[in-house]
């Protein structure tokens, strides 16, 4: 997965769609759309010693795994969970808080080309649009 620059003097969608037509050109083929979300947690100010900073968790869905939910914790290991992951977050609220400010999504349009899948992505934090991912 990388980050793509926009291009100079266009938008963020423009620039999407000027790779999609480039990745067509090529004889790339659709193969449907994907969707990755991130929503960042904190472990509650109760638990942490005052003067250092709380541990965070990255929870993500991902439209190619829809039964599964994946936390990475920082610095830390990798879970695999089922889909109701979500639901026991909201059980350890006195644990581990969401920073609702900070949930960050990429949606697009997955290609097929020869032996690859790529897709591509706007990345959006909120209602605004941050960035292109391309994962190949």
């Amino acid at each position: 997965v990388s980050q793509v620059p926009v291009a100079e003097g266009k938008s963020v969608q423009q620039t999407v769609e000027l790779l999609a037509r480039r990745l067509e050109a090529l004889g790339a083929d659709k193969q449907g759309t994907f969707g990755v979300d991130c929503e960042t947690y904190h472990t509650a100010a109760a638990l942490g010693t005052q003067g250092q900073t709380g541990k965070l968790m990255y929870v993500m869905h991902n439209s190619e795994y829809p039964l599964s939910c994946f936390a990475l914790f920082e610095n830390g290991p990798c879970l695999v969970a089922d889909a109701n992951f979500d639901t026991l977050m909201v059980k350890l609220k006195g644990f581990f808080q969401n920073a609702k400010a900070n949930k960050i999504e990429s949606r697009g349009t997955r290609y097929q080309y020869c032996d690859f899948l790529v897709k591509l992505g706007t990345v959006t934090m909120g209602p605004s649009a941050r960035g292109i991912s391309v994962e190949v």
